[in-house]
């Protein structure tokens, strides 16, 4: 199951499920809200999106009413996630998956928005979006970095198959103050990008499921987790960097599960906040990992907590191949 697309015109709604850093950093949401508002989109903050309320902006209760209200809203195009944090998981006991069903609509974010991401495609069969936040990613200044934005008017904008994803030839991770609100002062450094890492070969098609791998743990031994049989499996690693052994460990975990044999391909975000002998770590892992296993591996892709970043929609047919080195996603995410 398919949405709609967003088109010219309609109404965005934000939301918090996590953690309240909207409330923290208003500058940030009047800057995301203000450059959607550019693009012709009406913007609409949900009830308790600005709330702080210790380690997540509010309730589990009030969150899920929130996602509730605005799926159910005829005039909500597009839902989009403030932000992410580590508590997604609260909402997955008090979430209405059939009034989702009953009303489908984008559903975007990333990080922790992963488990929501999965979850609904899981439950519901709608098709979820991996990408851009409003407080990380559109509230850039002095504006959003344009292969975000592309890939965002690809993805959502237009009703046919997103096709071939085009590495970004600049990157970022520095991180201006927020609190200090250096943000405003400049905008942050881009670098020249290397490119993606064709690390191991192949040929595969599938469909496309994944996010941040520290948020999908909340999903493990739950009935919320995938079915990642002949899935092109994407992960990245968020903002904590989690160290390579880290990784190492919960791909073993993979391995032990059962997963691994069973996927098509697996695809991994740059990893933020790596050292350079970090970053030949992590890829040595991954290779050892999926050694025994037939499966094309890309690494240092554009999706996750660096920027720019491109969409995943989860629940779309992708295809890897490593002799032309493209990586295309086949279906239509939106109707």
């Amino acid at each position: 199951m398919i949405p709609p697309r967003l088109r010219p015109g309609a109404t965005i709604g934000i939301v918090s499920p996590s953690w309240g850093g909207a409330g923290a950093f208003p500058h940030r949401v009047r800057n995301g809200v203000a450059y959607l508002q550019s693009q012709g989109f009406e913007v609409e903050l949900s009830r308790h999106a600005l709330e702080q309320h210790g380690h997540v902006s509010d309730t589990a209760e009030n969150r899920a009413a929130d996602l509730h209200e605005m799926f159910e809203r005829s005039d909500v195009a597009a839902i989009i996630a403030a932000i992410g944090g580590d508590h997604s998981c609260h909402l997955l006991p008090h979430i209405d998956f059939d009034l989702i069903r009953e009303n489908p609509t984008i559903f975007m974010g990333y990080s922790d928005i992963t488990v929501l991401n999965v979850a609904i495609w899981h439950e519901c069969g709608l098709v979820t979006f991996n990408g851009p936040a409003l407080i990380t990613d559109f509230a850039e200044h002095p504006e959003p970095l344009a292969y975000t934005v592309e890939s965002f008017a690809r993805t959502v904008q237009e009703a046919e198959p997103v096709g071939r994803i085009a590495p970004s030839s600049q990157w970022t991770e520095e991180i201006l103050n927020w609190r200090e609100k250096l943000d405003l002062t400049r905008p942050r450094r881009l670098e020249e990008s290397p490119g993606w890492s064709w690390l191991r070969p192949g040929a595969r098609e599938g469909v496309l499921v994944g996010g941040c791998i520290e948020s999908l743990q909340h999903l493990r031994g739950t009935p919320y987790w995938p079915d990642l049989e002949g899935a092109i499996l994407f992960l990245e690693t968020s903002e904590e960097a989690p160290s390579p052994a880290r990784v190492d460990g919960i791909l073993m975990d993979y391995e032990n599960m059962g997963i691994l044999s069973k996927l098509a391909g697996l695809l991994f975000g740059r990893p933020m906040g790596y050292s350079e002998s970090d970053k030949e770590a992590l890829r040595q892992v991954i290779m050892e990992r999926t050694a025994g296993f037939d499966l094309p591996v890309i690494a240092d892709m554009d999706f996750g907590h660096t920027a720019p970043q491109f969409l995943l929609p989860i629940g779309c047919r992708a295809r890897i191949d490593s002799e032309e080195e493209s990586f295309s996603i086949l279906q239509a995410a939106v109707s």
